[in-house]
C-alpha cells in the first residue's frame, strides 16, 4: 500500500463523514455525500495530477460494498409487501418502460458520438445500480472502471433533477414518484426518494433491485445486440 493510495483512502472516507454531518445540519441538496465527496475528490485529483489507478489501488472495495448496500434496499420491501403486492402490474410496467427508455437513449448516444465498441457497451448498461453494471460489463466487453463512472453520473443526474422533472410532470402518486425514481436514479435516486416519503423509498427500492435483476438475466444478449448497431 502506497502512501498516495492509503492518502486516497483517508480522503474519501473522511470527506464522506464530514459531508455527511453537514448534510444533516443544512439538508440541501448541493450538500449531500454523493455530490460533494465526488466533486472534491476529482478536483483533488485533477489539482494534484494523481492517477485514477492509484485513487483506486486502495478504494476499489468501497464500490464492492454497493453490493451488501443494494441488498439492504430489500428490509423495507418486505415490510411493506402488501402494497408492492397490490400494484405489481404498474410497477413491472413502469420497469419494463424505463429500462427500454434507458437503453435506447443509451443506444442513440452512442451511435451519435460514434463511440468505441467498449465505450459504448460500457454506457449500455449504465441505468441500474452500480453492482449489477459491473456483473453485466464484465460479461458484455464493457470497463468496469467505464460503468462505475457512468452510472454515477447517471444516479447523481436522476437525484439532483429529480424533484424538478417530477414537479413538471405532475406526478401525485408516490407509487408513480417511487418507481421514477428508482428506475431512472438507482441507488442515489433510491436514497432521495428516502427522504421524501417512506411508501416512495420502498417503491423506488423495488424497481431498483428488479431493474437490476433484469438487467442481469436480458442484458448480456440485449447489450451485444444494441451495441453491434451502436459502433
Amino acid at each position: 500500500m502506497s502512501a498516495l493510495a492509503l492518502f486516497c483512502l483517508v480522503w474519501t472516507v473522511a470527506l464522506y463523514f464530514a459531508s455527511k454531518a453537514l448534510y444533516r445540519r443544512h439538508p440541501r441538496i448541493w450538500f449531500a455525500p454523493v455530490v460533494v465527496v465526488p466533486a472534491l475528490t476529482v478536483a483533488l485529483l485533477l489539482c494534484a495530477h494523481i492517477p485514477y489507478s492509484v485513487y483506486t489501488a486502495d478504494t476499489h472495495w468501497l464500490i464492492w460494498m454497493a453490493g451488501p448496500a443494494t441488498v439492504a434496499f430489500a428490509v423495507p420491501i418486505y415490510e411493506y409487501r402488501h402494497m408492492v403486492l397490490r400494484h405489481w402490474l404498474s410497477l413491472g410496467i413502469g420497469i419494463g418502460v424505463g429500462m427500454s427508455v434507458a437503453l435506447a437513449s443509451a443506444f442513440l448516444l452512442a451511435y451519435a458520438l460514434h463511440f468505441d465498441p467498449e465505450v459504448s457497451r460500457s454506457l449500455l448498461v449504465r441505468s441500474v445500480s452500480t453492482p449489477f453494471a459491473v456483473v453485466v460489463a464484465g460479461e458484455t466487453g464493457g470497463s468496469p472502471q467505464l460503468v462505475a463512472l457512468f452510472t454515477i453520473v447517471t444516479g447523481l443526474t436522476g437525484m439532483i433533477a429529480g424533484d424538478v422533472v417530477l414537479a413538471l410532470l405532475h406526478l401525485r402518486s408516490s407509487i408513480a414518484q417511487g418507481a421514477s425514481f428508482g428506475v431512472s436514479a438507482h441507488g442515489f435516486g433510491t436514497a432521495r426518494a428516502r427522504e421524501r416519503d417512506t411508501e416512495e423509498g420502498v417503491v423506488a427500492s423495488l424497481t431498483m433491485i428488479l431493474s437490476g435483476v433484469l438487467m442481469i438475466l436480458a442484458g448480456p444478449t440485449l447489450v451485444q445486440w444494441i451495441g453491434t448497431l451502436a459502433i
